[in-house]
C-alpha cells in the first residue's frame, strides 16, 4: 500500500520534475518531425529530391541520434541533470534554429546529423532520470508521461507548425517554412535557458520536498543502486530467437510511425491539397489516434493480464484503417480512419513493452531495453529514406502506403508468432 509521504513524494515529482521533462521531450519531438511541414515549401526552395529529404529526414538525422545514446547517459552520469537537461536542449535547439538558413541539401543534412546528435540522448536521459527520481509505485505513470509527449507533440505541433508558415513572411523577409523552424527552434533555446532554474541535480537538493520525502527518494535509489549492483553482465538473452522476434515488432511498430512522422504532410497535400495550416491539421489526426490508444489499450491490457493479442489486433487495426484511409475519397469517412489508424498504431505501441520485459531475466532488463530501443530507432534509418526513394521511382504515394501499411501488419503477425513460441515455451 502506498504510503501518505510516498503519495506526496510521487505527486511532486511528477508536477515538479516529470511534467517539465515531458514538455522538453514535447519539443524535441516537434523539432526533429516539423521538417515534414516545412518540406511543403522547403524542397523545392532548396533543391531537395524526395530521395534528398528522405535521406536527410531520416538517415543523417537517425545516424547521429543513435550514435550519441550511450554518450549522452555517460556525460549525464558525470555532469548531473541540471547542467545535462541546459546543454542538451539548448544545443539541439541551436541546431533547429540553424535549419532556417539552410541554403542547399548539403546543408539540411548536416543540421539534420547534428540535430540527431544533440537530440539523441535526451529521451532515454529522461527517462532514467524519471525512473531515477519517482518512487516505484509512481513509475509507470511517469514513463507513461513521458512517452505520451510525443503523440501530443504531432497533434498540437503539426497545426502549429502550418499556421506559422501561413504568416505575413514578408514582414521579417524569410520564406514561410524558415520563419517556422526558427521561431520553434529559438523558442526550445529559450527554454534551455529556462531549464536550469527548474531542475536539480538530485531530489536532495530540491527545496520543495519536505525532510521525509527527501529521506524516502534517498532510500529509494539506494534500493535501486543494490538492485543494480548484483546484476551480471551477461548477454545469454540475445541467443534467444524470441527476444529478436520482439525486436522485429519494435522496429515494424517504430518503422510504421517513423513513416507518418517525416511523410504523411506530403501525402495530405498531394491527395487533398491545401494550405499548410490545413495540411497540418490533417496530418494531426492520426496522432488524436495514437494518443488515446495508447491509453485505452494499454488499460485494458492490464486489466486482463493478456498482452499479445491486444498488441497484435490493434496492429492489425491500425495498418488497415490507414491503407483505408488513402484508397477512400478525401472526407469526413477518411479522417475517422485516419484517427482510428493512429488509434491502432498507439495501442500495439502502448502494451508492447511488458512483453520483451516478462521474457528477460531481471538482470538483463537494462541491456535487453537498450539493445531493443536501438533497434527500433534504425527504422528511421532505413524507413524514412527508402519512403523518398519510392517516391522518386514512382511518383506518388501509393508505394509507400502499402509499404507502410504492410510493415504494421508486419507487427501482428510477428505477435502471433512470438505469442505461438511463449506458449510452446
Amino acid at each position: 500500500m502506498t504510503s501518505t509521504i510516498e503519495a506526496s513524494l510521487g505527486r511532486k515529482v511528477l508536477w515538479r520534475l516529470i511534467a517539465p521533462l515531458s514538455f522538453l521531450i514535447f519539443l524535441s519531438s516537434l523539432d526533429r518531425s516539423n521538417v515534414s511541414i516545412a518540406a511543403l515549401e522547403m524542397n523545392a526552395e532548396i533543391g531537395l529530391s524526395p530521395e534528398m529529404y528522405g535521406r536527410g529526414a531520416g538517415f543523417f538525422f537517425f545516424l547521429g541520434y543513435i550514435l550519441l545514446q550511450y554518450p549522452h547517459t555517460a556525460i549525464l552520469r558525470r555532469i548531473h541533470a541540471r547542467r545535462w537537461v541546459t546543454a542538451t536542449v539548448m544545443l539541439w535547439g541551436a541546431a533547429a534554429t540553424a535549419m532556417a538558413f539552410i541554403q542547399s541539401p548539403e546543408h539540411f543534412y548536416a543540421v539534420r546529423f547534428f540535430l540527431g546528435v544533440f537530440e539523441g540522448g535526451f529521451a532515454p536521459g529522461a527517462t532514467y532520470l524519471a525512473a531515477l527520481w519517482t518512487p516505484r509505485s509512481f513509475r509507470a505513470q511517469a514513463v507513461g508521461v513521458t512517452m505520451l509527449a510525443i503523440p501530443i507533440s504531432q497533434v498540437i505541433g503539426a497545426p502549429l507548425s502550418g499556421w506559422l508558415m501561413t504568416l505575413p513572411v514578408e514582414l521579417v523577409g524569410l520564406s514561410g517554412w524558415r520563419l517556422m523552424v526558427g521561431v520553434e527552434g529559438l523558442f526550445t533555446v529559450l527554454c534551455g535557458l529556462l531549464a536550469f532554474r527548474v531542475f536539480v541535480d538530485s531530489l536532495q537538493d530540491a527545496g520543495w520536498l519536505s525532510p521525509e520525502e527527501r529521506a524516502l527518494a534517498a532510500r529509494e535509489q539506494e534500493a535501486d543502486a543494490g538492485d543494480r549492483a548484483v546484476s551480471d553482465n551477461s548477454l545469454r538473452f540475445l541467443a534467444d530467437p524470441m527476444f529478436w522476434t520482439a525486436a522485429g515488432v519494435w522496429f515494424c511498430l517504430l518503422a510504421g510511425a517513423q513513416g507518418i512522422i517525416f511523410w504523411m504532410a506530403q501525402v495530405v497535400k498531394q491527395i487533398a491539397g491545401g494550405d499548410p495550416l490545413q495540411v497540418g491539421l490533417i496530418t494531426a489526426l492520426p496522432w488524436i489516434g495514437v494518443g488515446f490508444g495508447m491509453l485505452l489499450n494499454a488499460r485494458s491490457s492490464d486489466r486482463t493480464g493478456e498482452r499479445h493479442l491486444h498488441l497484435a489486433i490493434a496492429a492489425a487495426l491500425g495498418g488497415a484503417c490507414l491503407l483505408a484511409a488513402f484508397l477512400v475519397e478525401p472526407g469526413w469517412i477518411a479522417a475517422v480512419l485516419l484517427v482510428l489508424g493512429g488509434l491502432g498504431l498507439g495501442g500495439a505501441q502502448g502494451v508492447f513493452w511488458p512483453i520483451p520485459i516478462s521474457m528477460l531475466a531481471r538482470e538483463n532488463t537494462g541491456r535487453g531495453v537498450t539493445v531493443l530501443n536501438m533497434i527500433g530507432n534504425t527504422a528511421g534509418l532505413i524507413m524514412t529514406p527508402l519512403i523518398g526513394v519510392l517516391r522518386e521511382r514512382t511518383g506518388g504515394f501509393s508505394a509507400t502506403i502499402y509499404m507502410l501499411a504492410a510493415v504494421i501488419f508486419a507487427a501482428a503477425i510477428l505477435t502471433l508468432i512470438l505469442r505461438a513460441g511463449r506458449r510452446r515455451a
